[in-house]
């Protein structure tokens, strides 16, 4: 009895002088990682007008030829950021095929954007390329490059742009994309007009090229 008893007075001891849990706070480690904020933005707003062409200029059987125009196109980041840049041909099913051979220095298809579409007929098309002369990161001249997948790397480019490759800017001489606070770039723009016989001329036909140019973090 008195072993039973002791054994009960010392479990008793135990559970009188165990920890009692009481209320609780939790602690947070809380934050987001945030590339640079860049903001695209073009002169004119955005808007290579060709004005009134006179259907009279045209001439059969041939391609028309307007003149070389250009656009500033800038990119300005809070802080140095490596950035690619694409070319979305929103017009991709007005193409007329081999248009641009003569104004672009690659007549494949991928350098041709549509000038849209009038009573079914395809109105043209237009080549970009940059003036590499005016095109500067925070005020120094550089490179233009390009890449078909950005995980195997990058090439020197020439001035074409096209709706397939991804594009960046790197030191002169380099193929690495370099970071950027401040870009300015200038777009020349060449529109060339489909054949007067495959247009609709009894009617305006107006000229609705239409691109997307979307800035990526590298």
């Amino acid at each position: 009895m008195r072993n039973i008893a002791a054994l009960i007075a010392l479990a008793a001891g135990l559970i009188s002088g165990a920890a009692v849990a009481g209320p609780t706070a939790e602690l947070k480690v809380t934050g987001t990682i945030k590339p640079p904020a860049c903001t695209p933005s073009f002169s004119g707003g955005g808007v290579v007008n060709y004005g009134v062409i006179p259907a009279a200029s045209l001439t059969t059987g041939q391609y028309k030829t307007l003149d070389k125009k250009q656009i500033t196109f800038q990119v300005n980041c809070d802080a140095p950021v490596k950035m690619g840049v694409t070319y979305t041909d929103n017009r991709a099913a007005s193409r007329v095929s081999g248009i641009v051979a003569g104004v672009s220095a690659n007549s494949a298809e991928r350098f041709n954007f549509g000038l849209g579409t009038v009573a079914g007929k395809n109105v043209g098309g237009y080549a970009l390329t940059l003036d590499t002369t005016a095109t500067t990161a925070d005020g120094n001249q550089i490179d233009n490059i390009y890449s078909s997948n950005i995980a195997n790397g990058w090439a020197t480019a020439a001035t074409g742009l096209d709706n397939a490759n991804s594009f960046s800017f790197a030191q002169k001489g380099q193929t690495q994309p370099l970071a950027i606070k401040s870009l300015n770039a200038v777009i020349n723009v060449q529109a060339v007009l489909n054949k007067p016989e495959n247009l609709p001329l009894n009617q305006d036909v107006p000229l609705d090229g239409s691109a997307t140019i979307e800035v990526k973090y590298l």
